[in-house]
This record gives structure tokens, C-alpha cells and sequence, in this order.
């Protein structure tokens, strides 16, 4: 997430709105946030959670209150990174200085947005600087901790064998249509020798068809009763008479079928690592961040609409 909001710190740095800039929005401790502070973060917000990147200027106050939170969060790690005498390397805070420059189409460019923002490359140092000294707090007291060694993976997994266990399961490609009259032109089709793929791609009326009808493998109790029952007595390659389910005529064919069995650890580990890091990441930044929230004198001045 850090790595995140620095990137798009760089991309809108020179582009937040000129709106009372000097009104002082929130306080941790001796910093003050401007509302100039707040736009920009909520410019960056809407770039990581729309997919237009931009909303309504009245729209804009929705997303205040998590902006201010997260304004007061970076900041926090900030301090703590302060705090405990972290070091952000001089080549590091380069590299993100420069990638940013390149963002601009010539040198002319940058000093021009430099001058309009009035504001100076020792101070889009610093905020670069500022970014990544939250990193590595975050690195240090989550990133770090929250990671699992095999053995401790193999030991949830082996306390936990029965989460592992997958029920039987059927691959097919299907082929679903509205009338029943076009149902059987298709089965017919099928019959003669036609490539069923081929014709799921064509007639197929659901969202399997620009895969050739392909569902991937499907567990038992994920289907439609009338398909699931039809499914599961084919044998691999074999085709289903038309199935009438719901509102729709479907016809199944068979590509394979997995009886009930345990997945193996090896199968499972990094899928299973990821989310137990995942999960014990979020647990040591809510204990990390409810400590630094309480040592720290944290004020927000603007009225937040509820």
C-alpha cells in the first residue's frame, strides 16, 4: 500500500487544486495537514479506487474522512521511523526523485511545474523522503514479522487438513441457449461430428462461451441441480441430451472428473502462505497502529459530514 501511495505521490505531486490552501485540516503531534494536503490525498485515493480516476467535484467530500485517516496513518509511521533512527538510503531517495522527473517531458517542464506549485526540488525530496521512511517502519513492524517459514505453513496446514480437502468436481463445457428449438439445431450439430468448442462460441447464449463453453473445474454443489445430476453420470467426452434448468437449455459435455481428495501441501503452500501472511499482516499493523494512535496527540479540525 506504501508502495503504492508513493508512485502516485510522484504522478499528482503538481496536480492537486489551489482550494484554501492554507486551512489546516488535521495535527499528529507537531504536523499540521493543509487542506491542499487533503485534496492531493484524495486525488490519490480516487486514482487507486475508481476506474475513471476522477469523480464529481461534489463527490469529492465522500472520500475525505478516509483520507484524513490515511494523512494521519503515513504520518504516524512517519514518526515511528523518526522515532527509531530508520535510514532511507541517499541512492534510494534518487532513484524515486529521477523516475518522478521522467514523468515530465523535459528538465524546461519539471522547473516549470516546480515554480507554478511554488514549491522546490528539496521539497519534493523531502516528501519522497517522508514516503519511504513510512515504508520501511511498515516494513519493519508488518511486512517483516508477518512472514511464515515453511515449517509454520505446514503446521497450520497440517492442524488444519480437513480445509484442504476438495469435494468431487467436474470440468465441462457447456452450452446454454433460450430456446429449445436452437438447443436441438446445436445437439444436432454435435451429433454430425462438429467441434462442440466451436459451437459453444457461436451459440452459446453465457458468459463460457468466449471460452469455447469451458467452465474449468467445478465442485459438486456449485451447479445447477438439473446439470450437476446430468454431469456427473457422463463419462470423460461424452455429451448430455438437452437439460431444461431454470430458463435456459443447456447441453453438457464432459472433459474430466475428480473424485473427492485431500490436496497436498506442496500444491497449496504459497496460496497458503500468501494468506496467512495476509492475515497476520493485517492483525500487526491494527496492534501497531492502535499503539502509535494512542502515544500521539491526533486532532482533526474539519467537520467530516457523517
Amino acid at each position: 500500500m506504501l508502495k503504492a501511495h508513493l508512485s502516485i505521490l510522484m504522478v499528482l505531486l503538481f496536480t492537486v487544486p489551489s482550494l484554501a490552501e492554507d486551512e489546516i485540516v488535521a495535527k499528529v503531534n507537531d504536523k499540521v495537514f493543509s487542506k491542499k494536503d487533503l485534496e492531493s490525498e484524495v486525488d490519490k485515493l480516487i486514482q487507486m479506487t475508481t476506474f475513471h480516476r476522477s469523480v464529481p467535484l461534489e463527490k469529492r467530500k465522500n472520500y475525505y474522512a478516509k483520507a484524513i485517516d490515511e494523512l494521519i496513518e503515513r504520518e504516524l509511521q512517519f514518526q515511528d521511523a523518526k522515532a527509531h533512527n530508520l535510514q532511507v538510503e541517499k541512492e534510494k531517495i534518487d532513484a524515486s526523485l529521477e523516475k518522478f522527473k521522467k514523468r515530465f517531458k523535459s528538465d524546461k517542464d519539471y522547473h516549470a511545474a516546480l515554480e507554478r506549485e511554488k514549491t522546490t526540488e528539496a521539497e519534493v525530496r523531502a516528501r519522497i523522503e517522508r514516503e519511504l521512511l513510512a515504508q520501511a517502519a511498515f516494513t519493519k513492524n508488518v511486512t517483516e514479522p508477518a512472514k511464515m517459514s515453511d515449517s509454520a505453513v505446514q503446521e497450520y496446514y497440517e492442524k488444519n487438513s480437513a480445509k484442504f480437502r476438495e469435494p468431487d468436481s467436474v470440468r465441462l463445457r457447456i452450452i446454454s441457449v433460450r430456446d429449445e428449438q436452437k438447443a436441438k439445431d446445436v445437439l444436432d450439430k454435435i451429433k454430425k461430428g462438429e467441434d462442440f468448442g466451436e459451437l459453444a462460441y457461436n451459440f452459446s447464449e453465457d458468459n463460457y462461451r468466449a471460452r469455447g463453453g469451458d467452465t474449468g473445474y467445478v465442485h459438486k454443489g456449485r451447479m445447477l441441480p438439473e446439470i450437476e445430476e446430468a454431469a456427473f453420470q457422463l463419462k470423460a467426452g461424452e455429451v448430455s441430451d438437452i437439460i431444461k434448468a431454470e430458463t435456459n437449455f443447456f447441453i453438457v459435455k464432459l472433459e474430466d472428473k475428480r473424485l473427492e481428495r485431500q490436496v497436498t501441501f506442496e500444491e497449496t503452500k504459497e496460496k497458503l502462505r500468501k494468506e496467512l501472511e495476509a492475515e497476520r499482516a493485517s492483525e500487526l499493523k491494527k496492534k501497531w497502529m492502535d499503539g502509535l494512535r494512542s502515544k500521539a496527540k491526533i486532532e482533526v479540525l474539519l467537520k467530516l459530514e457523517s
